[in-house]
């Protein structure tokens, strides 16, 4: 039979169940597989992130760049 979360724990601490084993208990039954889909999410997150930082300009010089914005030269990006 199982322990329920609020009684003693069965090692003898005199913990509730929960505070004690069943913490453990809790973190063990994270599957795998949820851990591999929140890893790929992350992954995915960081690399939508880093795409939208790190891009190429919209238009180069030549092309038309963002509303209200110059080339500029000295600096190879939109001001």
């Amino acid at each position: 039979m199982a322990t329920g979360r609020n009684e003693p724990c069965p090692c003898g601490s005199g913990r509730k169940y929960k505070a004690c084993h069943g913490a453990t208990d809790a973190t063990a039954r994270t599957s795998p597989v949820t851990l591999v889909v929140v890893g790929v999410a992350l992954l995915v997150g960081l690399l939508i992130a880093g795409r939208a930082l790190f891009g190429a300009p919209a238009a180069g010089p030549d092309g038309e760049g963002p509303p209200g914005k110059v080339w500029s030269e000295e600096h190879g990006h939109w001001h």
